[in-house]
């Protein structure tokens, strides 16, 4: 059976309330937003970020890259995202975390997870944070089989 657009619309919109509550609460909850305009970089051909985030991932391989593409109307700052994401992460365990961080022309921003070299993703702002415990899990297996040659 197909979805009407009034479903897609409701979806959408208990999404996007979902995740400023999920941010409202990370910022009432005491939680000091952590800077990401250190975590910007630039390159000739785009999405730079994900080739950065694989490359560094395959170099730390129990821990998380985490490439964003700022759109220029996403509903999380850039200072937002790092945070609850960092957050997340370290609630399951990972503490090895590198952001990279582009501008991008598109309306909405983009996040990928990069795992011992790999790729997951791309998601939205409001879907990233599903994917946070099964990515945890992964960082954190140190079985040599899911190793990668250094």
């Amino acid at each position: 059976m197909k979805k009407s657009v009034h479903s897609y619309l409701k979806q959408a919109v208990l999404s996007i309330v979902l995740m400023v509550v999920l941010l409202a609460s990370a910022y009432s909850a005491g939680q000091t937003p952590i800077s990401a305009k250190g975590d910007y970089i630039t390159c000739w051909k785009q999405p730079c970020v994900q080739v950065a985030g694989s490359i560094w991932s395959e170099k730390n391989s129990n821990g998380v890259g985490i490439s964003v593409r700022m759109g220029k109307q996403s509903i999380a700052t850039d200072d937002q995202i790092k945070t609850v994401l960092t957050n997340d992460l370290k609630y399951y365990g990972v503490t090895k975390i590198k952001f990279f961080f582009e501008r991008f022309e598109g309306k909405s921003t983009a996040i990928a997870l990069h795992v011992r070299g790999g790729l997951e993703g791309t998601f939205f702002v409001d879907e990233v944070r599903k994917k946070i415990p099964a990515i945890s899990k992964r960082a954190k297996n140190t079985n040599p089989l899911f190793g990668t040659n250094q």
